[in-house]
């Protein structure tokens, strides 16, 4: 069922083999056994954007499997010099790891040829000298650039990820402030004037790296065949684990029922996703007569959209789903 297969995809990232040996990088990730956090320090300013650079946090490891876990996902060792440069960042963003109860008041990560030491309460981070034994969490470099909703706009083969759920492959990617899987089926293709059902082929290699076209609207085109999912978080659990989960913001867009969708660049989930510490749910959904057309007398009985709606938001609420395995929400209380 589609609906394991949405989420899991961000549960999954850790079910294959490591791949460290593929002639372009493409991590696909699996046995890494280590949850990945995206940490970027977010002012919401997109033209500053170029100015900041971010890093993907590991769980605690031997210093011996720091380099190849970090090449796992395509990335190295994040460099002392890089902490320097951009020292506000770092420490603001591990700091909070530490305000949200992720880390110690004082944590120690395994960096690129030592280690770093984050003082959260006296706002300070040094580099001191630790044991090669020591099993430490791991911060890895986070080369991927790109921070606009365009679809596509920042996947290359360097920073997608290749998932396996659910009878799928799922290839997403991560840009510069989140893990992205863009363009999932919440339902079977709508038929003109029907209620649709939830989605559940199997067996595919789904590219999950572009947004799913708009739903047909007056103006601006689109499709009629257009219910496709969107998610993006900041925080990729490791298979199996319950441990940190993010709160889950499902979004349904404006526009008067007559327009708009999921991939709406003003209300880009991965800006939610990095400022907020969420992972974000988008969706599109009929609109306009294809959505909501009524007619009295007939099985043409309308709200089609609503019905949309509905449908993504028990996809996202369900036992198994996004919200039930990213986050600690009890779907029970809706």
């Amino acid at each position: 069922m589609i609906l394991l297969a949405i989420v899991v995809i961000l549960l999954a990232v850790a079910k294959q083999a490591l791949c460290l040996q593929q002639l372009v990088p493409k991590a696909v990730v699996s046995s890494l056994n280590s949850s990945l956090t995206l940490l970027y320090q977010n002012n919401l300013n997109l033209t500053d954007d170029v100015n900041h650079i971010g890093a993907i946090l590991l769980d605690p490891m031997p210093r011996s499997s720091a380099t190849a876990a970090c090449a796992a996902i395509g990335e190295s060792l994040l460099s002392r010099q890089a902490i320097v440069n951009h020292y506000s960042d770092f420490l603001r963003a591990l700091s909070y790891q530490a305000y949200a109860g992720r880390a110690k008041t004082v944590q120690l990560y395994t960096i690129e040829g030592g280690s770093l030491s984050v003082a959260a309460d006296i706002g300070e981070m040094t580099f001191p000298c630790t044991p090669k034994t020591a099993s430490l969490p791991v911060l890895c470099s986070q080369s991927a650039a790109g921070n606009r909703a365009t679809s596509g706009i920042a996947s290359t083969p360097a920073n997608q990820i290749t998932v396996a759920a659910a009878g799928n492959n799922y290839v997403g990617f991560r840009n510069q402030k989140a893990f992205r899987f863009l363009g999932l089926r919440y339902a079977e293709p709508p038929q003109r004037w029907r209620y649709t059902s939830l989605y559940g082929e199997t067996g595919l290699t789904i590219q999950a790296n572009n947004y799913g076209s708009q739903c047909i609207q007056t103006g601006s085109g689109g499709s009629e065949d257009c219910l496709y999912l969107n998610i993006q978080t900041p925080y990729i659990p490791k298979a199996g684990s319950t441990d940190n989960l993010r709160a889950v913001l499902i979004w349904i867009h404006g526009g008067g029922f007559t327009g708009g969708s999921g991939a709406d660049p003003s209300t880009d989930g991965s800006q939610l996703a990095s400022r907020d510490d969420i992972v974000t749910v988008t969706f599109n959904y009929r609109l306009s007569t294809i959505g909501f057309l009524a007619v009295p007398g007939t099985n043409i009985t309308g709200n089609y959209g609503i019905a949309d709606q509905n449908l993504a938001i028990r996809v996202s609420m369900l036992s198994h789903t996004v919200v039930q395995l990213l986050s600690d929400t009890d779907a029970s209380r809706f």
